[in-house]
């Protein structure tokens, strides 16, 4: 087979570059949302925490997530051997090795074996259930888009097993599926303790909504008051103030 051609991008701030593929599976504003609201979730998690992220692809979340001060080692699972090799290169070129640890397994197989739990385990999963939409013929794309090798609903009851009691999971997933996201995290056992919906701007709906869960409690965490929107742009189509939060480095003025 031929070698995957890749492209090399800088991203989030100038010490940072990130290669991925340049036909395949691309990441999105997704990814950087989902760092964003990790670290903004868990700022008292430390080096003596333990942090897994599923589905991490090229490793984008991940990281950045270190980027943005994030303590904990971060385990990181990638069932596509493609995406796995893109993963080792990016740890290996921003200097994180020992700090991001990469795994190529199926995340079932994975928790059989590793044996090891978490605090935190965190996901930008598949947002198309497998029977709806165009099913893209590239690999990397249709595993990464549709639920084909495992939906959030699984990765919640799978995490069970590896999530200490009072651990968290966090989710990045499109605002019309948030019934299905609410439901299969009480299913499994999960408390809602934070949710956010992200919009492009004042005027346009939510597209995406990022949330944490609590695992094992039995009282409640959130009432609706505490539901928050965000826009990343303004009126004129520049970044907002999250928004510049989200995509890059803030630069510290002096």
């Amino acid at each position: 087979m031929p070698e995957t051609e890749l492209t090399l991008n800088a991203i989030y701030n100038k010490s940072t570059e990130l290669y991925q593929s340049k036909n395949g599976y691309r990441f999105n504003s997704d990814s950087m949302i989902l760092s964003w609201f990790v670290n903004r979730i868990c700022p008292n998690l430390g080096t003596e925490n333990s942090a897994l992220e599923i589905g991490a692809g090229s490793g984008i979340v991940s990281i950045v997530l270190k980027r943005r001060g994030f303590l904990p080692k971060i385990d990181c699972v990638e069932i596509q051997g493609s995406l796995y090799k893109i993963l080792e290169k990016n740890i290996e070129t921003n200097s994180l090795t020992g700090e991001i640890l990469p795994f190529c397994a199926d995340f079932a197989d994975f928790v059989r074996t590793k044996r090891k739990k978490y605090d935190l385990v965190f996901v930008n999963p598949p947002y198309f259930a497998k029977e709806s939409g165009h099913l893209s013929t590239d690999s990397e794309k249709a595993l990464a888009k549709h639920e084909v090798a495992g939906s959030l609903a699984d990765f919640f009851e799978i995490s069970k097993n590896i999530l200490r009691k009072g651990g968290k999971f966090i989710a990045i997933f499109p605002a019309s599926r948030v019934q299905f996201a609410l439901f299969s995290a009480a299913k499994s056992g999960y408390t809602l303790k934070n949710i956010a919906f992200f919009r492009e701007n004042a005027s346009t709906k939510p597209a995406t909504f990022a949330a944490s869960f609590v695992l094992g409690s039995e009282t409640a965490l959130f009432s609706l008051s505490d539901t928050e929107i965000f826009e990343l742009r303004d009126s004129n189509g520049e970044y907002s103030e999250v928004g510049m939060e989200i995509m890059y480095e803030k630069i510290p003025s002096f």
